[in-house]
């Protein structure tokens, strides 16, 4: 297990009103093709584990995310990212988690609207296992503002 330097703490929250099911929301949040809509420099992606883990991987690595069955729940999703650089394929929840560059969790909290789903979504706890003195935080923050703003207007896309 390597040494982590943790923030423990919510970097950033973002309140996305989506014309799309909340049932439809928890599918895309499994769908690789989906997340690759936001995902920062996409260039492929793929499932691991049907409903429980996919991968996604871009110009500046590959992340890993994985459903915590035990902490979700209908009205919430709670996905661990685990995110590598510079690692080839073969795409592998081990060799993704060996290869790691920083964790965090995601909460996907769905709420049914008239329109189809408030999802507030909250990215926190991240941990660090090198290049300590990046400011993961700001970086998940800034990357958080920009990936809500692709993710409302290609999941809206998606639904129509």
């Amino acid at each position: 297990e390597p040494m982590f330097s943790s923030t423990n703490k919510v970097a950033h929250t973002e309140v996305i009103d989506l014309a799309v099911s909340p049932e439809q929301v928890r599918d895309f949040i499994m769908t690789p093709e989906r997340i690759l809509d936001y995902y920062p420099d996409p260039i492929e992606g793929g499932v691991i584990t049907a409903g429980a883990s996919i991968y996604c991987r871009g110009k500046a690595g590959v992340s890993l995310l994985e459903v915590l069955p035990e902490e979700s729940s209908d009205e919430l999703v709670v996905v661990k990212v685990t995110t590598a650089l510079k690692l080839k394929a073969p795409f592998t929840e081990e060799r993704i988690r060996a290869a790691v560059f920083f964790t965090m969790i995601e909460d996907w909290a769905l709420t049914e609207t008239d329109q189809g789903t408030r999802l507030t979504k909250t990215w926190r706890d991240i941990n660090k296992a090198r290049l300590k003195f990046m400011p993961m935080g700001t970086i998940v923050r800034k990357s958080a503002i920009k990936e809500s703003h692709k993710l409302r207007q290609s999941w809206n896309q998606q639904a129509r």
